[in-house]
């Protein structure tokens, strides 16, 4: 089983928030909306997500897979990027 270091998790959480940052903003929701999307109130429906795009916060499936179905694109894309559904829409 491979082990990664903590650097390596770092990075791969940074770019599964930065995948969930580029799809928001391509869909042209807000921090806010997409945060009451999720289920946030008030101003942590802004600073959640905030969390979640910067730091790589999705550490949790659930979390994942309910920002995916917003975005309407595949916990898959999320995690790694090659997702066909998403790319076809993101081209357009």
């Amino acid at each position: 089983m491979a082990e990664y270091t903590e650097e390596e998790v770092d990075v791969f959480l940074k770019k599964v928030g930065e995948r969930i940052q580029s799809v928001r903003e391509f869909r042209g929701m807000t921090r806010r909306a997409f945060g009451e999307a999720m289920g946030l109130k008030g101003e942590s429906a802004n600073t959640g997500v905030y969390a979640l795009e910067v730091n790589g916060g999705a550490t949790r499936l659930d979390t994942l897979y309910k920002a995916a179905r917003i975005l309407d694109v595949s916990p898959g894309f999320l995690l790694d990027g090659g997702d066909l559904k998403v790319e076809r829409v993101v081209s357009i």
